[in-house]
């Protein structure tokens, strides 16, 4: 391995010497630092105790002119104590990786279209449908070409098409995931977009599509701040099941900035799951989205047969310091051995910001299984029917530059 990082440095060193001297400047943008303690108890799986995983990203970019730009991150993913040995000068699994790799080329033919080409990050609105997930330890990528047009003051809209697996030379037998989505500019104070996305699954003949629309925006001379998201898929969801699901989600918020910026706010969520009375695939798929932080922080559940009621305080204490409380309440939208109750979860989260670029967040949660047990507990073990278990974390982010 000692090897291999030396020829990996020296071959790093020679592209960026030749680019940097003949084509391009090269330069480091910024980076990232991130270590996360978390605890676990969930006694009636077995999963008591806590680890430390960490996460450091290093940012590099390169210019060939001023409409091609090269941006490179590297990210080193692991858990504290995973390897054999710190010290080891034996064999280990390895765990940088290249995060992302694209190239921009920017105003085509002196036209407000660009293009991304790439292993790149994207997420839009929520991340309902489509995160980057960046609460993972690694994150998630496309590998994509993706197209950027700017239409004036009235929308910036991206389109698409990135390659989930590949199955060699059958490109029937490919997955991809393709889309256009537009963000909308015309309404003051307001976020709009609209969407549709194709998801393909060459092996399943899995063809079908995720037309929605979003907005988000406020009402500040009264405080009141509102959300509100709908989509409906359709196509084929194999090779004989036609796709027919849905899902939506709306929230409102009243803030009192007198009261250190005290919000009370209120939010339900709903999608469809499988209804076996008829021949149609009725199970929403949630596609690839960021869920922590939208239905509860122990993530086992997706907006996907779901019903969910959620209310929520938060203050602000101090000009770099937030506070928040969360009660979520959650159903099944089609029931499961004839229950549809999947439980409740109460949680809190603080936000301490130590400088622009250094923030600690930490958060408490306890999930209660209800009379449905939780299949998936925050990925660690099940929960039995009736019982519960609690999950927290402690984590630092640095960003630097």
């Amino acid at each position: 391995m000692k090897r291999r990082w030396i020829f990996s440095l020296l071959t790093a060193s020679l592209v960026a010497g030749m680019v940097g001297t003949s084509y391009a400047e090269v330069k480091l943008s910024g980076g990232e630092l991130r270590v996360r303690g978390i605890m676990v108890d969930n006694s009636d799986a077995n999963m008591d105790g806590g680890f430390f995983e960490q996460r450091t990203r290093l940012n590099a970019e390169a210019s060939a002119n001023d409409n091609a730009k090269v941006m490179v991150q590297i990210q080193d993913s692991r858990t504290w104590g995973a390897e054999t040995s710190t010290v080891s000068t034996g064999t280990e699994n390895e765990a940088l990786d290249v995060s992302q790799a694209y190239v921009d080329l920017l105003n085509l033919g002196n036209s407000p279209v660009s293009l991304r080409i790439g292993r790149q990050s994207m997420a839009y609105g929520e991340h309902r449908l489509i995160g980057s997930l960046e609460w993972s330890n690694n994150a998630r990528r496309f590998d994509a070409i993706k197209g950027s047009v700017k239409i004036g003051d009235a929308a910036d809209v991206d389109f698409w098409t990135a390659k989930l697996s590949e199955a060699g030379q059958d490109w029937g037998n490919d997955s991809n995931f393709n889309g256009i989505y537009a963000m909308l500019k015309m309404v003051p104070d307001n976020a709009i977009d609209v969407y549709i996305l194709q998801k393909i699954i060459g092996t399943t003949e899995t063809n079908f599509f995720t037309a929605g629309a979003r907005v988000k925006g406020d009402i500040k001379n009264i405080g009141l701040d509102y959300a509100a998201e709908f989509a409906a898929q359709f196509g084929d969801a194999n090779a004989t099941d036609s796709m027919s699901a849905n899902a939506y989600a709306a929230r409102v918020g009243y803030t009192i900035p007198a009261a250190m910026n005290l919000r009370i706010g209120a939010e339900v969520d709903g999608a469809t799951g499988e209804d076996t009375s008829t021949s149609d695939v009725e199970k929403f798929d949630n596609l690839y989205p960021t869920n922590h932080y939208l239905y509860g922080f122990t993530d086992d559940v997706n907006w996907t047969n779901m019903f969910a009621i959620n209310g929520t305080v938060s203050i602000k204490p101090l000009d770099n310091l937030s506070l928040a409380i969360e009660y979520w309440k959650y159903s099944l939208a089609e029931k499961v051995a004839g229950n549809d109750d999947n439980g409740s979860e109460i949680n809190g989260k603080a936000n301490y910001t130590l400088s622009n670029n250094v923030n600690l967040e930490a958060a408490y949660a306890l999930r209660d299984a209800g009379d449905f047990a939780v299949a998936s507990y925050a990925g660690y073990g099940a929960i039995p029917a009736n019982k519960s278990a609690t999950f927290g974390y402690l984590m630092l982010n640095v960003k630097f530059m």
